[in-house]
């Protein structure tokens, strides 16, 4: 496999978390979850085999994904394709709040959903794939991408209320948090509410709860011996019965039974 992870600069840095290309990608399963974690992907496949989405249950086919797709900000785990034989991707990842300027249009309406990226980008993405295709280096691969996150950029910078609620959300994934932001962005709670919606695609109490979840996760993967009580103190909840609930209702299982099944990589679960 190749793996390569790059980080741009300049004024896309503003918009952009990552951009990952990978290839000759043949994984041992044939299904995997992954975790919410409250950011938009454009994924764009280049090989001609389609990928699927399953019913986290059942794991019945609920959706076909070819060529290009963006996926939404999730509130719950999605279980996907793990790639088949030789799988090859470019897959563009938003920061939080930026995706809008570049599908123009609320997240909201993707919310816990993928779309075919040719209904936001029309044929642009379908040239955009032919052409990373047909670049040999990695590098020209990557450039091409940058060029069309270039030109689909709207030229202004996220509301200086959304990333400001971003960041300190992030850093204290807490109740208080939100409605001391709320107060300090000058904003009427609704009009600040909505702000955050068109660009996150949920609220900032939906961001709080995933970003929580989030810490849980990220200790439990860094902690050797879990001392879950007061796991869940610090990370915010109320009580053992409000941890357990809310770790569940974002990834389908219990906190015990997540570190039987969780993968190598941090929000990876391998099914089958």
């Amino acid at each position: 496999m190749n793996f390569h992870l790059h980080q741009p600069s300049g004024f896309l840095a503003q918009f952009i978390e990552s951009i990952v290309y990978f290839d000759k990608y043949s994984p041992t399963h044939d299904v995997e979850q992954m975790l919410p974690d409250g950011y938009q992907d454009l994924v764009i496949d280049l090989t001609d085999q389609p990928k699927y989405i399953f019913d986290n249950h059942s794991l019945l086919v609920k959706q076909k994904c070819s060529e290009a797709w963006l996926s939404g900000t999730r509130t719950s785990l999605i279980t996907i394709d793990a790639g088949g034989t030789d799988s090859s991707m470019m897959v563009v990842r938003f920061k939080h709040g930026a995706a809008f300027h570049f599908t123009q249009f609320p997240i909201t309406e993707v919310k816990d959903q993928v779309l075919d990226s040719d209904l936001i980008f029309g044929d642009k993405i379908k040239i955009l794939r032919s052409d990373i295709k047909t670049a040999s280096l990695v590098s020209d691969k990557i450039d091409t991408v940058e060029r069309f996150l270039e030109q689909q950029l709207l030229p202004e910078e996220i509301p200086s209320a959304v990333t400001f609620a971003v960041e300190a959300i992030k850093s204290n994934p807490s109740t208080q948090t939100i409605e001391w932001v709320a107060s300090k962005t000058g904003y009427s709670q609704k009009h600040f509410i909505n702000l955050f919606k068109k660009h996150l695609g949920i609220t900032p109490k939906g961001f709080q709860k995933i970003q929580r979840f989030q810490k849980v996760v990220l200790e439990i993967d860094s902690t050797c011996q879990i001392n879950w009580t007061q796991l869940s103190l610090d990370c915010g909840y109320y009580d053992q019965a409000h941890f357990i609930n809310e770790f569940k209702a974002f990834s389908g299982y219990s906190p015990k039974q997540y570190l039987t099944v969780k993968g190598p990589l941090i929000n990876y679960i391998p099914v089958r």
